[in-house]
């Protein structure tokens, strides 16, 4: 009689990829071969996830038995392969930590891009290593506004305002056109959101604007108006205005300082 499987394999999945893992297990317990502590991994992405740098430098540095995962066969494919897992976890961690879904998938597809690019396996650990420290950097701005508030006891509609605020920046952003958005009343959202933030959406939507106007000071070479322009703003005096007036710098004097020189 022919032995049935108690658990079918998936269409997808061939007995040839599952006679592959069986034997990998048999040889990984005839050679003592284990892979790194899974209690490890959760100290790494516990610390990003809760924006503490200092706990997440010890458990880069700790030592533990074991070993790291062979993801393919060739060596720099490896560990590409490895640093897209660690972003893809990183990301998740980053996000349970309140930064901006939409913020932390972004970063997340840059960083594989930039894994990709990379022509060297030495270059793969080092940016492996810089973008746990950058994900949990955002996580630990984001509590030291919050002024110790965690990113669960974030208010519900709250979440949804500010990834409807994120996703609409390139654009005037009214309280109604958000709570319309939301099925929520307007002056319900506006107190809710000042309650639970101490600002009003108005402020917010302002310094979110200036905060990408920052990153595209920094990083692109759009004029001033056009940044304008694409933020919503009436004008680019308008922008310059809001600008000086968060920052503390005129638009040329923060790009002149801070603008990544080509």
């Amino acid at each position: 009689m022919k032995k049935t499987s108690s658990s079918p394999l998936h269409p997808f999945i061939s007995e040839h990829t599952m006679k592959k893992f069986s034997d990998l297990l048999f040889t990984n317990r005839e050679l003592g071969i284990a892979h790194n502590p899974y209690d490890q991994e959760l100290r790494e992405m516990t610390s990003i996830e809760q924006g503490d740098l200092d706990t997440l430098y010890k458990s880069l540095h700790e030592d533990y038995p074991g070993k790291i995962g062979c993801l393919a066969k060739d060596d720099l494919r490896n560990v590409k392969n490895l640093a897209i897992v660690n972003v893809t976890l990183a990301c998740r961690a980053a996000i349970r930590g309140g930064v901006m879904p939409e913020i932390s998938f972004s970063l997340s597809d840059t960083l594989i891009q930039s894994v990709e690019e990379c022509t060297d396996i030495e270059t793969v650990y080092q940016l492996m290593t810089a973008l746990k420290y950058q994900y949990a950097r955002m996580v630990s701005e984001i509590k030291n506004s919050r002024n110790g508030k965690t990113a669960r006891d974030e208010n519900y509609h709250i979440k949804r305002c500010k990834d409807y605020i994120f996703t609409h920046l390139h654009g005037k952003l009214t309280l109604t056109q958000i709570a319309d958005a939301l099925s929520l009343n307007a002056s319900y959202l506006s107190d809710l959101f000042h309650h639970c933030e101490g600002v009003s959406i108005t402020e917010f939507i302002r310094n979110e604007k200036i905060n990408l106007a920052q990153n595209l000071l920094i990083y692109s070479d759009y004029s001033y108006s056009e940044i304008a322009a694409y933020l919503g703003f009436a004008s680019q005096s308008h922008l310059g205005s809001q600008f000086k007036k968060t920052v503390g710098m005129t638009l040329r004097e923060y790009r002149e300082i801070y603008g990544v020189k080509k």
